[in-house]
């Protein structure tokens, strides 16, 4: 580890019409999905800056984002465009390049979560530091909000395709049975996937202002 902090690599789509948020179009209208991508783009931007004592790297999809992505998060991140196949390849092109440049520990989030909580970042840093390989931030729906490592671990990221697209657990357990790594776990946490979702996002008394109003549109 650097010692000095974690590195945060914030794996992004860019809001574009059509091509994000699209099981929310029935609740917040595309102009909603739309407005909540970059919010939560620009929310997990300054978690990032408050949590990593370097420049927030960005890896953006599709490759010519760039541009209206860097109103989002900011003039000091470190951006490129997602390369690979899949999950798994774009995780290890996106999160070799970033150890190569920053070294780590680091923290790869989706910006999916309606508030990233410096618990996160902790949670994830403690378990690093007690000697696990990999932690793992599951989404109840069963995707993944977080994956910290402290170093490149291709064997993670040469794991069948299938298993990044099923549920957390079954990314920690292949992890632990096919190549021995010891794996954290984080809390469970509800991703805005779905229109229940929304719901529950309304009811945090803690949710952002910006993201409460935009997704009251859809009640």
């Amino acid at each position: 580890m650097n010692g000095l902090g974690p590195a945060v690599l914030i794996m992004a789509r860019a809001p574009r019409a059509g091509e994000v948020r699209r099981a929310l179009e029935p609740v917040l209208g595309r102009e909603g999905c739309l407005d909540l991508q970059s919010a939560l783009i620009a929310h997990a931007a300054v978690w990032a800056h408050d949590v990593s004592p370097g420049p927030v790297h960005v890896a953006h999809d599709p490759p010519d984002a760039g541009a209206e992505l860097r109103r989002l998060v900011g003039p000091g991140a470190v951006m490129f465009p997602q390369n690979g196949e899949g999950i798994a390849g774009r995780l290890a092109d996106a999160s070799a390049r970033v150890l190569a440049r920053a070294g780590g520990p680091l923290l790869i989030v989706w910006p999916d979560l309606p508030r990233f909580r410096p618990a996160h970042a902790r949670g994830a840093l403690d378990d690093l530091s007690a000697g696990c390989d990999v932690v793992l931030g599951p989404a109840i729906d069963g995707g993944l909000y977080l994956v910290g490592i402290s170093r490149p671990l291709p064997d993670l990221f040469a794991l069948p395709e299938q298993t990044w697209r099923h549920d957390v657990m079954g990314v920690a357990l292949t992890a632990i049975r096919d190549v021995g790594y010891e794996v954290g776990i984080l809390r469970a946490e509800r991703a805005l996937h779905r229109p229940a979702d929304v719901r529950a996002a309304l009811a945090d008394p803690l949710l952002p202002g910006d993201i409460a109003t935009i997704l009251r549109r859809g009640r």
